[in-house]
C-alpha cells in the first residue's frame, strides 16, 4: 500500500485483471428464448420448445425463491434495517454458525450469478491505486471482521485530465470499471478492536479507545460489530473501490499539498505583509478605525486561505456522495433479492443453451469441451458477445432433474420438450403433495 504507481502503470495493472473471458451471459433470457425456440428442428416446432423453456424458467424460479427465503432467515439477526420484533434469542455460538451459513450461501449465490471473487491480493492492488477523479483514499481493513468483494463485467470509461507534465494540456485517459460490484462488510466489535489496537501500538486502553472512536466517528452507533452490510453498485471505477467502504479516510495527494501550500501559504504571506504595512501606517497615523479595518483584513485573509483547504476536501466528499447516490443498486435484504434474481437468470440462460444444443444432437461426455466451444461460437455469431460458457455449471442441474439423461454408452440426451414439460409438472405436483402431508391440510391439494 505504500507504493505510488503512475497513472499508466495503474491502468496496466487493472487491465491485466480484465483479460479473462467472463462466465456472465450479457443477453436476457427473453432474447435467448426467442432465438433458440425459432431455430429449425426436424422433430419439434418453436411453440413446443418455447413452452418447455417457460416451464423450465418457472421451475428454477420456485427453487431460487426457496433458497432466498432461507437466505433472508439467516440474514435477519444481522440486518441493520429490521423493523420487526426480536422474538428468537440466539447464543453467540448459534450466531456464529448462522453467520457462517449466511456467508457460504451468499458466496454460492454470487457464483451462480456469475460474479468473480476479488481475493486479498487483487483487493490490495485496487486499494493502493490513485483515483483518476482526484482522490487519494485510505481504507483500514483491520477494522473489519468480514470483507467479501465480488465483481461482474468489466468496462472502460474515457476521462479528460490535465497533465502537468505537458503544461496542463488536456488528455484522455482510460479508466477500467466494474459493471457490477458487490460488497459485504462486518465491523469488529469495538471492545475487540480496542484490544487489538492496544497490542499493535503498545498503548493504554484509554488511548486505544480514543483511536478507535475517532476512526469510527462517521459510522452509526448501531454498527458496532452486530450488523452485516450488503451493497450492490454499478459502473464503479476499479481504482475507486475504496469509496465504497464506510470508514474511508480522504487524504490529500502530494500534488494537492504542494498546490495548496503555494496558493494558501503564498497568498497568506503576501496578504498579511500587505495588511501589516497598513496596520503600521494606521498605528503611525494614530487612526483607530484604519487600525481595526487592517486587523480584520489580516484575519479575513487567514480565514479565506484556511477555507481553501476545507473547500478542496468538500469537493472530494461531493465526488464520493455522487458515486454512492447514482451508482447504488441495492442494500442489505434488497441486495439478497437482486442477487437471487440474477442467479436465477444465469442458471436459466445456461440451461436453455445447453438443452437446445443437446436437443439438436446428443453428445458423448468426451465431446463436452467441443460442445462448449460451439455454444460460445453461437453466442458470438448471434449476439456479438464473447463469453466463457461453462457446461459443468448447467449439466448437473439438468441431469438432476432428469431433463438430460445419460445412456450406457455415456451419451447425453435431452428429453423431448413435451415430455420434459410433463416431467416438471409431475415433479411440482409431488412436491406440493409432500408439503400437503407436512402441514396436514387435506384441502391444500385441491386449491
Amino acid at each position: 500500500m505504500n507504493t505510488n504507481p503512475t497513472d499508466s502503470q495503474q491502468t496496466e495493472n487493472l487491465d491485466s485483471c480484465n483479460t479473462i473471458k467472463e462466465t456472465f451471459i450479457p443477453v436476457t433470457r427473453f432474447a435467448l428464448i426467442d432465438t433458440l425456440s425459432k431455430l429449425e428442428h426436424d422433430q419439434y416446432d418453436s411453440k413446443e420448445i418455447g413452452s418447455f423453456f417457460y416451464f423450465l424458467g418457472q421451475w428454477r424460479h420456485q427453487e431460487h425463491q426457496e433458497r432466498l427465503l432461507r437466505l433472508k432467515e439467516c440474514y435477519l439477526p444481522f440486518s441493520p434495517d429490521r423493523d420487526t420484533v426480536k422474538v428468537i434469542e440466539r447464543s453467540n455460538e448459534e450466531l456464529r454458525e448462522l453467520q457462517q451459513e449466511l456467508l457460504t450461501e451468499i458466496e454460492a449465490i454470487l457464483e451462480r450469478a456469475n460474479y468473480c471473487h476479488l481475493d486479498d491480493e487483487k483487493l490490495d492492488q485496487l486499494l493502493s491505486t490513485h483515483s483518476a477523479h482526484g482522490l487519494q483514499l485510505k481504507v483500514d481493513r483491520s477494522e473489519y471482521d468480514a470483507i467479501m468483494v465480488y465483481s461482474r463485467g468489466a468496462d472502460k470509461d474515457i476521462l479528460e485530465k490535465r497533465n502537468w507534465k505537458k503544461f496542463f494540456k488536456k488528455e484522455e485517459i482510460t479508466v477500467p470499471t466494474f459493471k457490477r460490484l458487490f460488497l459485504l462488510l462486518k465491523l469488529k466489535e469495538q471492545e475487540q478492536r480496542i484490544k487489538e489496537v492496544m497490542e499493535e501500538k503498545k498503548i493504554s486502553e484509554k488511548k486505544a479507545r480514543k483511536i478507535v472512536t475517532r476512526h469510527r466517528k462517521q459510522l452509526p452507533k448501531a454498527s458496532d460489530g452486530e450488523h452485516i452490510y450488503l451493497k450492490l453498485f454499478k459502473n464503479i471505477p476499479q481504482e475507486d473501490v475504496e469509496m465504497m467502504f464506510p470508514n474511508t479516510q480522504v487524504k490529500f495527494r502530494l500534488f494537492d499539498k504542494i498546490k495548496l501550500g503555494m496558493t494558501a501559504g503564498g497568498g497568506t504571506i503576501a496578504g498579511v505583509a500587505g495588511a501589516a504595512s497598513k496596520v503600521m501606517a494606521a498605528v503611525a497615523a494614530a487612526n483607530p478605525i484604519a487600525l481595526a479595518t487592517s486587523i480584520f483584513g489580516v484575519i479575513g485573509i487567514v480565514v479565506r486561505q484556511v477555507m481553501n483547504f476545507f473547500n478542496t476536501r468538500n469537493k472530494y466528499m461531493l465526488t464520493l456522495s455522487q458515486r454512492l447516490y447514482f451508482h447504488s443498486l441495492a442494500d442489505n435484504r434488497g441486495a439478497l433479492t437482486l442477487l437471487s434474481d440474477r442467479g436465477e437468470e444465469e442458471d436459466v440462460k445456461e440451461e436453455l443453451l445447453l438443452y437446445r444444443f443437446l436437443l439438436d444432437k446428443p453428445r458423448p461426455r468426451t465431446e463436452l469441451k467441443q460442445l462448449d466451444g460451439e455454444i460460445e461460437a453461437f453466442m458470438q455469431e448471434r449476439f456479438g458477445v464473447d463469453v466463457d460458457f461453462e457446461i459443468e455449471d448447467a449439466l448437473p442441474r439438468l441431469v438432476k432433474d432428469k431433463i438430460v439423461t445419460e445412456d450406457d454408452q455415456g451419451i447425453l440426451h435431452a428429453m423431448p420438450p413435451a415430455e420434459a414439460c410433463r416431467l416438471l409438472e409431475n415433479t411440482w405436483r409431488t412436491k406440493l403433495a409432500d408439503i400437503n402431508g407436512w402441514i396436514g391440510n387435506e384441502e391444500f391439494s385441491e386449491v
